[in-house]
């Protein structure tokens, strides 16, 4: 072993000689002379950027350029930077203040190398609007806002704010090149340059711009990175909103800012130090009540990024939105001209932020091009209104870090206010029924077109006494509500276990119940469900609600299904038409049907008791005890609504002596066998979903055609072959005709009882049996 280890030595000692005895050849290895220096030494190579490197100097990004990392530099030259400096008072870059120099050199600088094609890719591939932004390393700093000067802000104090006006996001910069101008990807046009930044001549093809400065020249290659040289020095933009209060305007946007405003809040980020007392400082951000879904602000103004608003994606890199922005003069005009917020308001203070919100949307744009001349032919805000743009109609135009900010001297009226939304949103008497239509989502729906409503207005003072939906017997009144209808506080009487009949949520409580909050929304949705009509009411005839069930319109006024057993009526106040249908005051809610169908039927059983007794038979009665003594059918799905061809009681005694089914009497069942049962059973269950129709059929004259009934006598592949009938349906003699889909023979006719309105079911009488 100690002769392998000494022979080991030896070669190593010998490899280490022959190692140690090699050089590599310097000349070999030496850094090529062709090879670019870092970005720092290229600026200094090229004799042009002494001002910009003086700026590098006096900050912490001079080491980096020099030594490593990636970069994009977009670098101005001297003749830039005299131009600056002489229009600024400046003789020199050292008699710049700290902080400008410092602002001009984060914005010219974005980590990685990106060369004229790389800038077109969205993050880390290509893009269907193709790219013209970048992240800069500059950020807004942290400033002193005053409260006693933003009183418009939400429940602000008179005091300083230590404010993050950049959400500690990064400004872009923008740029302008050929792939992103005359594309079919895109719809900004060369044109379109010249009116985005006045005095700039067109930009042609082949150029190059950044905001307004042209590139003298592209690609300048850098060991660590790419410079491209401007033709002016570019200061941070502010972002749309810090634009409103920009000194050139003169104060001519203070109005709109103070509108935005009324969105806006001081939002705690926690403690920070305070730049400008040293000390540790709670730190704020103002921000926005944005979401077109609440019909607020439809983005922040304020914010850097692009907002999310077709997708879950930050786009921020390939897009900018685009603002309207009418000056104090326009807005003051409006409010004095004919129209829907001048019959209501007489000032934007006065108004709630619901309509503030849907009157400022419409200057909201989600792409900055939206709002160019190439396309104010076909301009279409966030709420895809049509919004007719002219160009003689603006007064200012600036791209700011964010987007695109275009003053105008005119208002461009919103459609909202034409529409069934209209008198919902404009008259603060029916917020309970507005705040159930936002809660459902629908409001959007009913800002429509192409879809004509008929809106049947419950005022706030006749929620009373109106019956539960979820009950036969409680009646419910709202009691209240919270300013910004977060919380509905309603009472419940009726109901037969009297723990039950009291206020929900608790008005007492500190934190309102979540469930009880849920069960008083889901109560007052269905009810204003049973108020809304998806058309026109053109004509004496039955209707459809969107919970399903039916009003009978008389030409005058109309009736819900319980109404018509009560022979009450539902008066109108007055008529509004409207863009995309009527709106109508009523003089009470419309009362949907009582009963579910057993109880229907039970109420009428001098015509129907063979059917009941038919029902019971085949096992599908079902008694709820929390409805006080309410029966169902247990096979029918009540998210869904049907028609009951009920057949009398002859019919049904018909079908017995036919031997279709076994007398359903239980006095004869009771005899049977426990095998004859249950066959029994089976028949009479058959026979009565033959007489559930999976659709609702009011003698409309309308409803017509091929109907599917509950009962499949087959099965083919797993799927249920059901039993279907054809339907004739005549207003005039108010009659119901039930055809064999094969041979067209008619199998029964309505009689007697029609119309009867059950909850989700409608019932017809008819004098002979389905088959």
């Amino acid at each position: 072993m100690g002769k392998i280890q000494n022979l080991f030595l030896i070669c190593m000692l010998g490899l280490l000689v022959s190692f140690g005895g090699c050089r590599p050849d310097e000349e070999e290895f030496a850094r090529p002379d062709t090879l670019a220096g870092p970005v720092y030494q290229q600026l200094e190579s090229m004799g042009n950027f002494s001002h910009y490197l003086q700026c590098l100097d006096r900050t912490e990004y001079a080491e980096p350029l020099k030594t490593g990392g990636s970069w994009t530099s977009f670098a101005p030259t001297d003749e830039a930077f005299n131009a600056y400096l002489q229009a600024n008072g400046y003789s020199s870059v050292a008699e710049m203040p700290q902080y400008k120099v410092e602002d001009i050199v984060k914005y010219s600088l974005i980590i990685d190398a990106y060369n004229t094609t790389t800038l077109t890719f969205y993050k880390n591939g290509w893009y269907a609007g193709n790219s013209f932004r970048r992240y800069t390393l500059y950020s807004d700093s942290l400033h002193v806002v005053k409260g006693s000067e933003n009183p418009y802000l939400q429940e602000v104090q008179n005091k300083d704010y230590l404010v993050d006006r950049s959400r500690t996001r990064n400004k872009t910069t923008n740029y302008f090149l050929d792939l992103y101008i005359d594309s079919d990807k895109n719809a900004i046009e060369r044109s379109d340059y010249t009116y985005m930044f006045p005095g700039e001549r067109e930009l042609l093809e082949g150029e190059m711009r950044v905001f307004d400065s042209e590139v003298t020249e592209t690609e300048i290659v850098a060991e660590n990175g790419l410079i491209y040289a401007l033709a002016k020095v570019l200061e941070p933009k502010p972002n749309m909103y810090m634009n409103l209060s920009s000194e050139e305007y003169g104060g001519k946007y203070s109005m709109f800012k103070n509108m935005l405003d009324r969105f806006g809040y001081m939002y705690y980020m926690g403690l920070e130090e305070n730049p400008y007392t040293g000390v540790e400082d709670s730190l704020f951000q103002i921000r926005y009540q944005t979401g077109i879904a609440n019909n607020f602000l439809a983005f922040d103004p304020s914010d850097e990024i692009m907002p999310k608003l077709l997708n879950n994606v930050d786009r921020t890199y390939a897009d900018a939105t685009g603002l309207l922005v009418p000056t104090n003069e326009a807005l003051i005009n409006y409010l004095q001209e004919d129209n829907e917020l001048a019959k209501n308001y007489d000032s934007y203070d006065d108004m709630p932020l619901d309509v503030l919100g849907i009157f400022l949307n419409v200057n909201f744009f989600t792409q900055f091009w939206d709002v160019c001349p190439s396309q104010f032919a076909e301009t279409f805000n966030v709420g895809l209104e049509t919004v007719n743009m002219n160009e003689a109609d603006v007064v200012d135009t600036k791209f700011c870090s964010n987007g695109l900010f275009v003053g105008v001297n005119k208002i461009y009226p919103t459609t909202s206010f034409a529409t069934v939304y209209g008198p919902l949103v404009l008259n603060t008497d029916y917020s309970v029924m507005l705040s159930s239509i936002k809660n459902m989502g629908l409001d959007n729906t009913l800002k429509g077109s192409g879809i004509d409503f008929s809106i049947l207005g419950i005022r706030n003072d006749q929620w009373v006494n109106i019956p539960d939906p979820n009950s036969t017997t409680r009646k419910i009144t709202i009691e209240g509500y919270t300013e910004d209808m977060s919380v509905i506080y309603m009472s419940v009487t009726g109901d037969p276990d009297d723990s039950n009949n009291r206020t929900y949520p608790d008005p007492t409580s500190a934190s309102p119940s979540s469930t009880e909050m849920a069960y008083v929304q889901e109560t007052i949705n269905d009810i204003v469900l049973n108020q809304m009509i998806k058309e026109g009411l053109d004509q004496a005839n039955y209707y459809q609600t969107e919970k399903g069930e039916f009003v009978y319109f008389d030409g005058t006024k109309v009736q819900g299904g319980g109404d018509l057993l009560n022979g009450e009526y539902v008066n109108f106040d007055e008529v509004t038409q409207l863009s995309n249908g009527k709106f109508y005051a009523t003089d009470k809610f419309v009362n949907p049907p009582i009963d579910f169908t057993y109880d229907a039927l039970e109420d009428n059983s001098s015509n129907f008791s063979q059917f009941l007794m038919a029902i019971d038979g085949a096992g599908a009665k079902l008694s709820l005890t929390t409805y006080s003594g309410a029966t169902l059918i247990n096979f029918l799905d009540l998210r869904k609504t049907y028609t009951l061809f009920a057949p009398n009681n002859d019919a049904v005694l018909q079908a017995v002596a036919d031997g279709v089914i076994p007398d359903p009497d239980p006095a004869y069942l009771s005899t049977l066998s426990q095998l004859d049962r249950a066959i029994a059973t089976v028949q009479l269950l058959n026979f009565v979903k033959t007489h559930f129709i999976q659709h609702p059929i009011p003698t409309d004259g309308q409803t017509t055609g091929e109907y599917n009934s509950l009962y499949y006598p087959e099965v083919i592949d797993f799927v249920p072959v059901y039993l279907s009938f054809d339907i004739e349906n005549d207003f005039a003699t108010q009659q119901v005709t039930i055809k064999d889909t094969d041979s067209g023979d008619v199998i029964a006719k309505t009689s007697g009882i029609t119309n009867l309105f059950s909850k989700r079911v409608v019932i017809h009488e008819i004098d002979s049996y389905l088959k």
